[in-house]
Order: C-alpha cells, then structure tokens, then sequence
C-alpha cells in the first residue's frame, strides 16, 4: 500500500491514512498517547499514538 499508512484509533478500530493529504499532525487533547492528523480541508482523524510515533509511520510511508 504506497503511500498509505495504517493506524489505530484510540479506540482500537484500524484505519489507513493517504500520507498525501496529510497536511498538519498535533497532539490531541494535551494527551501523548493520540495524534490528531489533518487534511486539506480542516477535516481530521484522532490516531492512536505519540508524536514522534506517529510523523515517523508518515516519513517511512
């Protein structure tokens, strides 16, 4: 799956991100256990996980 990246939600639900409309990830909620990831048009999706966890599944993807 090029340039897709497969995550959790907090919850534990899987889901799979196009690392091409990624444009911003940040911290979720003051919490470091979940990251939130926005799109291109303000829409996002909270990804269980810390930061640093999070951007280097998106540069590896």
């Amino acid at each position: 799956m090029n340039g897709y990246v497969k995550f959790q939600t907090p919850e534990g639900e899987p889901i799979v991100i196009n690392i091409d409309r990624v444009n911003v990830v940040r911290r979720y909620r003051g919490g470091d256990d979940a990251c939130a990831v926005n799109f291109e048009k303000g829409n996002f999706v909270v990804v269980a996980g810390s930061l640093d966890v999070v951007m280097r599944a998106l540069a590896e993807g």
